[in-house]
């Protein structure tokens, strides 16, 4: 649980300061931070009663314009930060978030959203009981905002042959058209899952991709080489890690939808190229 000092608590304009406390390190963890936090304007005054985990803004008239965790107010402070090497710092001792649990929320038009699924949620809620009473729990927020499709054809075939109108139809059947928002969180869940390891998560850990997935059913039927995720978490401020993966601002992984008996990675095409250069003796 993140803390500050009462002692060093300050508004002065659009700027707030404050010293962050955390017990959890084997030594008090101690960081002081200046940042300007959006929001607030003279005249306010921050406050907060003990056990100091909870800071309060209030205006002149003691009227309340924000309330939220300590360690939410040290978030906007890292992510107002201009390098990783002002974030690790503070990160390495209070923002280090373990993903626990990965899941999704996609109604069958698309209408239920992360905040509604949570609601009724029952791992969710199991985890929230078994939590530590001082520890937090973050839920963070996920949407794709960008799909990049990468293609690769090796020109083994000459043109108009088998092989060239084969390659030609799979170019085809990978570009019919973008995938949609529900096939996306589909396999971005599975991505994330197969990825973290989360203790809560069961499904998709260790048979993520699999071929009878639903979720993948079209990228198999496009004959799509792999899917994968680019995961930036700077702008929150916080790294994540898990029992499997290093704490990070960022996380990226590919995974093939096909084994390696199959068909090659579309990355080895390299190789090929370097068989291409030595030609005949």
């Amino acid at each position: 649980m993140t803390m500050v000092d009462p002692d060093f608590l300050s508004v002065d304009g659009e700027y707030m300061a404050a010293r962050f406390i955390s017990y959890e390190q084997s030594d008090d963890a101690i960081v002081d931070c200046l940042w300007k936090q959006s929001g607030i304007a003279g005249g306010v005054e921050v406050l907060s009663d003990w056990p100091y985990n909870i800071l309060r803004i209030v205006d002149a008239s003691g009227k309340r314009i924000a309330k939220a965790n300590a360690s939410l107010f040290l978030t906007y402070a890292m992510a107002a930060a201009r390098t990783d090497e002002e974030r690790l710092p503070a990160d390495a001792q209070f923002l280090d978030l373990q993903v626990d649990y990965v899941g999704k929320a996609y109604g069958s038009d698309g209408e239920r959203g992360a905040l509604a699924r949570l609601q009724s949620h029952k791992t969710f809620q199991r985890f929230l009981a078994e939590l530590p009473r001082d520890a937090e729990a973050w839920v963070i927020l996920l949407n794709s905002d960008t799909q990049t499709l990468m293609t690769s054809i090796m020109p083994w075939g000459k043109p108009g042959d088998a092989v060239d109108l084969a390659d030609n139809e799979h170019i085809e059947r990978a570009l019919a058209g973008p995938l949609t928002d529900e096939m996306i969180v589909d396999f971005t869940e599975g991505c994330l899952i197969k990825y973290f390891q989360p203790c809560y998560n069961i499904q998709l850990k260790n048979t993520f991709p699999r071929p009878t997935s639903k979720p993948l059913m079209e990228l198999y039927s496009r004959d799509v080489n792999a899917v994968g995720f680019e995961l930036d978490t700077r702008h929150l401020g916080v790294r994540l890690r898990s029992e499997k993966v290093a704490p990070s601002f960022q996380h990226t992984e590919i995974y093939p939808l096909h084994g390696a008996e199959e068909r090659r990675s579309m990355f080895d095409f390299l190789d090929d190229i370097d068989l291409l250069k030595v030609g005949p003796e």
